[in-house]
């Protein structure tokens, strides 16, 4: 058995990893087993999905808009 690490945030590591899945769905001998932990905690990656989609985000035109927004 030979452990590949792949890093897929790159072209090359995301191209591997997409045939890697497709041998594994054709062949009985290639398995893909993730064991990536996340990068931060839970709390954390559900506010980066939040921000994402823009929920919870304070909207304004200036900084003294801002501020006043944050102070109510």
């Amino acid at each position: 058995m030979t452990t590949i690490t792949i890093n897929k945030r790159t072209k090359a590591g995301k191209l591997l990893f997409e045939m890697a899945k497709l041998l594994s769905e054709k062949e009985k001998g290639v398995t893909i087993k993730e064991d990536e932990k996340p990068r931060y905690n839970k709390e954390t990656e559900k506010a980066i999905a939040d921000a994402r989609l823009g929920l919870g985000l304070i909207k304004a035109d200036s900084v003294e808009e801002l501020f006043e927004k944050l102070k109510s």
